[in-house]
Order: C-alpha cells, then structure tokens, then sequence
C-alpha cells in the first residue's frame, strides 16, 4: 500500500485481494483520513477514477464509499492483462469547487505464474 497527501488528506492505496492477479475480481480501494485529526475522511464529491496502462485510459470509473468501513473508497476491475498499470483518483473535497487528483502505480500480475502445475501453453 502506498500513501500521499492531497487537499489535506492523507490517501492509502491499493489492489484487494492481494496478490492482484489477472482474471479475477480485483478492488482498487483509496483509504481517506484528514491530515488535521486522521479521522476518516466522508465527503468526497463526484469522485471518479482512470485507469492507465501503455498510454491507454479506461474510466472513467465512478469510485463508491464503503457505508461499513468510513473513509473506503473503491472501484471494481478484472484485469487482463498483467503489467504496470496507474490510478488516476479525481474528486471534490465536500463543497469545494476545485478538483483534486492523486496518482498511484500498481502491478497486476498474470495469473498463469502463480498456477501450480501450471496449465499447458500457461506463460512463465
């Protein structure tokens, strides 16, 4: 898991489960506190988020809070191809009209390297 600040709020990142692998549901998960009082921060707006892969985009993504876990954020994927891959979470902190953005990289690894035995004509 990564962390940067932004806004005034700290930003935990990262893949669940893991290790993130290919061809299964993966959750990219933002965990938000403010930096004044590390409470769980409850009031993004409009938040959405991009992935990118090669120079490609997909998204945008809209980014749901969790109502059991105050300060979750999360976007739902099934990655299918391995690699380095960057989160691009953009958001309005409560009523404020400016937009913030963070960045995170993050690997999906292939699935066929974790298979044991692996399976005929599986990568390396």
């Amino acid at each position: 898991h990564e962390r940067k600040e932004v806004a005034g709020l700290a930003v935990v990142f990262g893949a669940e489960p893991e290790p993130a692998i290919t061809e299964e549901m993966q959750s990219l998960r933002w965990r938000i506190s403010s930096l004044a009082d590390e409470e769980p921060y409850t009031d993004l707006q409009d938040a959405e988020a991009i992935i990118k892969r090669d120079g490609e985009e997909f998204g945008p993504f809209p980014v749901r809070g969790s109502r059991r876990n105050p300060g979750l954020y999360q976007t739902q994927h099934i990655f299918t191809v391995g690699g380095e891959y960057e989160s691009v979470l953009s958001f309005r902190k409560g009523e404020e009209e400016k937009v913030h953005t963070v960045d995170f990289t993050f690997r999906i690894r292939d699935r066929a390297t974790l298979e044991i035995p692996r399976r005929k004509g599986g990568g390396s």
